[in-house]
């Protein structure tokens, strides 16, 4: 700004500068948001300030403005606040009070369920069939086949060990063992990973080395692999692990017609090691690690779709910026779910009066926890009683204040605020009593916690160096949790998932460790040579009848040219040897 510049100048000079704030948003999305008709907007830059006094007597066409007496110190200029935020708008909803009718969308639960036709099971399919639906032989296939690519990589003109040297290429036949010993692992806990294979009384389980010898799982599990690390992309956080993840997804989505209530939620996987997207949730079990945003199927525990958060990398689908990022993860993962009737559930991260009206153009029901700071949120400050609720709607959705112990803020727009019994009682004695909306969203809200709950005693997830192969292990866990729920509603049955995971690992073994090749031994000669000393016995020539020390000429020293007797001798070959090294080298060679 020039000395020369009346105040008036100086407004016209700052509104310039607000027009041409620079946007900071993480996701560039660019289709528009469907108003409803209950919205008015307002653009965002009525909610920019800055510090210049302006008398409320005023007429706003000459408004007063405080001289500014450091104009000669040009560093001491108003500081102006702006909201980088372009093209986002302020949403001035039409909320009332009164009673509250949802208009809830129907849905046709004909079709739901597992796809039982496509993928060939029935009730009298066995347990590794389910299993194989989504670890499919053709994915360990694609594993086998990198994993042999990257051994030759990493060994290409080097000097190998004695491990390395009897390496030899793996087949989708024995990733499938692979996977069973990790699993049974999980079933037989032990400190150290060589324990497993140790032949120590107190820790002996001969299952291991009949399944696979302990060198061989250690090799492959040092180069086991999921790409071509020759051709990696680039500003792509997931390239080491995408073709596995997008195999696994579809696999999951083609499997299952979710029935209507759907819930979404995060999920993490512990990892304390060094990673750029590695998350800290406090609520978590492990705090620590890589998350996941979940979408299951409410009825079934089944996981119909998931997204791991890479920061501003992550692969969401491109919606209205208005919807926010957390907007952008339920259009990601509702994408071929919107528009049949179904009911979402969600946690305030996600809840907010936009995309409950999103979703109730796109004929979805929603309800969830939300956040009273939401943008478009009415205020809701009256004075409540404990029990007691506060309730404002608009045509499509409600929004009600319910005091607990805390207050509870929920947005829905399928449910009311009417207060029902929930079939429980007080120390009182009294039956406890609360909002429609609040004893539903209970009742589905558990769902990725349960999945949780259910593979933090089965998860085959171990202790590694390697962040991917970390999230392979997990996405196995995961395809065992919906296998699980696969079997339960094809067959009726409803086995505990520790014997229906056991059962897995037998059909496994039963099923393919016949078709995989021995490893051939490294000392095979060596092994023989004690295999024929169970037979061979030295023994000694016996004496005279005068009672001498008769002798027998060592038959490998009359090889080499040599006279020597010996009092020994082998009993079944009748040859006469020396103890050492002759006894040896004549069953070795033999």
């Amino acid at each position: 700004m020039s000395r020369g510049m009346n105040d008036y100048e100086i407004l016209a000079e700052l509104d310039e500068l607000l027009a041409n704030a620079e946007s900071d948003d993480e996701f560039g999305f660019d289709d528009t948001f469907p108003l409803d008709d209950d919205i008015q907007t307002q653009d965002c830059d009525n909610d920019e300030t800055f510090e210049i006094d302006i008398d409320p007597h005023q007429s706003p066409s000459t408004p007063e403005i405080r001289p500014i007496t450091c104009l000669q110190k040009p560093r001491n200029i108003p500081k102006v606040k702006t909201k980088k935020k372009q093209g986002l708008t302020t949403p001035n909803f039409k909320w009332k009070s009164g009673p509250f009718k949802p208009n809830i969308h129907e849905f046709d639960s004909s079709e739901s369920g597992i796809k039982k036709i496509e993928f060939e099971l029935g009730e009298n399919s066995p347990v590794i069939d389910f299993f194989e639906c989504f670890f499919t032989p053709s994915l360990l296939g694609k594993v086998a086949f990198e994993t042999n690519r990257y051994y030759r990589q990493n060994t290409e003109n080097q000097d190998l060990g004695d491990r390395d040297k009897r390496w030899y290429d793996t087949t989708s036949e024995e990733m499938y063992l692979f996977i069973a010993i990790n699993m049974l692992m999980a079933r037989n806990k032990k400190l150290e990973l060589q324990e497993y294979w140790s032949t120590d009384p107190l820790l002996y389980t001969p299952i291991f080395g009949q399944i696979m010898s302990r060198n061989r799982y250690q090799i492959l599990l040092r180069y086991i692999h999921f790409t071509n690390n020759e051709h990696q992309a680039a500003n792509d956080r997931l390239y080491k692990i995408k073709m596995v993840l997008n195999e696994v997804k579809k696999n999951f989505r083609d499997a299952m017609v979710p029935f209507q209530s759907l819930v979404i939620d995060e999920s993490l996987l512990l990892w304390k090691g060094r990673l750029s997207f590695k998350q800290f949730i406090r609520t978590k079990r492990h705090r620590f690690g890589i998350k996941f945003f979940i979408l299951c199927d409410v009825e079934t525990d089944f996981i119909l779709d998931f997204v791991i958060y890479t920061g501003k990398t992550t692969e969401l689908k491109a919606c209205d910026v208005n919807l926010g990022q957390s907007g952008a993860v339920v259009c990601t993962l509702l994408r071929g779910y919107l528009k049949k009737g179904r009911t979402l559930f969600t946690d305030n991260w996600y809840t907010s009066p936009l995309l409950s009206t999103y979703l109730h153009k796109n004929k979805t029901n929603s309800c969830g926890t939300v956040r009273k700071t939401r943008r478009g949120m009415p205020e809701l400050k009256n004075k409540l009683k404990i029990g007691e609720t506060q309730s404002l709607h608009t045509n499509k959705m409600l929004a009600m204040r319910w005091l607990d112990r805390r207050d509870v803020y929920m947005l829905t727009t399928c449910f009311t605020d009417k207060m029902l019994c929930t079939g429980k009682t007080d120390i009182e004695n009294k039956n406890i009593r609360k909002p429609d909306c609040i004893i539903k969203y209970n009742e589905s809200m558990g769902s990725v916690d349960k999945t949780d709950m259910l593979l933090s005693s089965v998860e085959c997830v171990r202790k590694t160096i390697k962040w991917y192969k970390k999230v392979y292990f997990h996405l196995i866990d995961m395809s065992l949790l919906n296998s699980y729920s696969a079997y339960k509603q094809v067959t009726g049955k409803n086995p505990p998932l520790a014997d229906f995971q056991l059962t897995l690992i037998r059909q496994i073994m039963d099923r393919y460790k016949s078709t995989v090749k021995s490893p051939k031994l490294y000392r095979k000669k060596d092994d023989e040579l004690l295999q024929g000393k169970k037979k061979h016995f030295l023994s000694e020539v016996q004496s005279t009848a005068q009672g001498k020390f008769a002798r027998r000429r060592c038959v490998i020293c009359s090889i080499n040219k040599k006279r020597k007797d010996t009092k020994y001798f082998c009993k079944e070959c009748k040859v006469g040897l020396c103890a050492v090294p002759c006894f040896e080298l004549y069953h070795k060679n033999k």
